[in-house]
């Protein structure tokens, strides 16, 4: 019995039956060198564009396919993204033609929009959910060809930084007494001691040149409390003698301090003499009263005569200084202690 061969067209035909590919599937086979010389653009059977040696035919959209208008762009590793969408800019890499690209890298080899979530960089503008929660960043994927770098270290909420990161903490310099402005100083300090003299509330007074904060300027007090007493009319030696010795009982002032003040008012008394001529008497009177409770002795009260120059100014001083001392009780054992220190005031006149 003689078998009739069959084409190779039949043979096609059969297998394409039996194992249910679409009819002229197998025409590759046959058609193999033709498709070669094939222009792109033209159908092959079942009405499918040939782009590639090789391929029976492609649904539209598989790569290799033209894109028709209106088709998603395909990118160099056949991943389908749009192109009318712009990427999230990321701090440090560069938005070129609606991608970011790294500048560690040519190009993308994979879409971050289709990045599954937690994979550790930046989808949709947010970063990956293993992010927060966590002690520290996920792991660096081994696909060093993302499109988007994961950042080095991501800021937690709620979590501070290691402390041999965190910059030191500059203290906030203190102010010195010698740069607060004195014209200020003077301005708080004549307040205080007028409205001292008006209310003559020790206690009070001494909170305010307390809250002045400035030691270095207490000898200044003491000259500016002497000088408004002694200007006002009448003056109030009474007055401002118990703000300095209240002042000094309570350690605010120093016997250094009040000698000093002192001793810058003494060197205006000449020139203040002329106005208020009572004025080196009733200062006299203020020295005598600050002898007695120990603020003064008179080997300050000998540099204070040598900063006057007119005699009568001198003798009226200290004439009223001695008057003071031996009114009091305890004003003799003051005489008899420093009596070689009054006799060397003496001579100064």
């Amino acid at each position: 019995m003689q078998v009739k061969a069959k084409t190779i067209t039949e043979i096609h035909s059969e297998a394409e039956k039996t194992l249910g590919l679409r009819p002229g599937a197998t025409a590759s086979i046959r058609n193999n060198r033709g498709l070669l010389s094939t222009a792109p653009g033209t159908t092959g059977p079942g009405g499918f564009p040939i782009n590639r040696p090789g391929t029976g035919g492609m649904m539209p959209g598989m790569p290799g396919t033209r894109r028709m208008p209106g088709m998603p762009g395909i990118d160099n590793d056949n991943r389908e993204i749009p192109r009318n969408r712009p990427m999230p800019r990321v701090d440090g890499l560069m938005q070129l033609g609606g991608r970011v690209q790294s500048p560690m890298f040519n190009k993308s080899s994979l879409n971050t929009r289709l990045l599954p979530e937690g994979s550790g960089g930046f989808i949709g503008g947010r970063s990956s959910a293993l992010l927060h929660g966590s002690g520290g960043p996920p792991s660096r994927p081994s696909n060093s060809g993302l499109g988007a770098e994961p950042p080095a270290q991501a800021s937690l909420p709620g979590k501070t930084l290691p402390a041999s990161s965190v910059p030191p903490v500059s203290e906030r310099p203190v102010v010195s007494a010698a740069r607060v402005n004195p014209d200020e100083l003077r301005r708080k300090t004549v307040s205080l001691l007028k409205e001292y003299f008006s209310v003559l509330l020790l206690d009070e007074a001494l909170q305010c040149v307390e809250e002045l904060k400035s030691p270095g300027y207490h000898p200044e007090v003491v000259k500016e409390a002497i000088f408004i007493a002694l200007e006002a009319n009448p003056p109030c030696v009474e007055p401002v003698a118990k703000l300095l010795e209240y002042l000094f009982s309570k350690k605010v002032l120093t016997a250094k301090d009040i000698g000093t003040g002192c001793l810058l008012y003494g060197s205006m008394l000449d020139d203040i003499g002329i106005d208020l001529p009572k004025a080196p008497k009733n200062f006299g009177e203020i020295i005598g009263k600050l002898v007695l409770v120990g603020a003064l002795d008179f080997k300050m009260v000998i540099e204070i005569l040598k900063k006057m120059e007119y005699d009568m100014y001198r003798r009226a001083m200290f004439d009223a200084a001695i008057r003071v001392i031996i009114s009091s009780p305890d004003g003799q054992l003051v005489l008899d202690t420093q009596a070689s220190t009054i006799e060397a005031c003496r001579s100064l006149f």
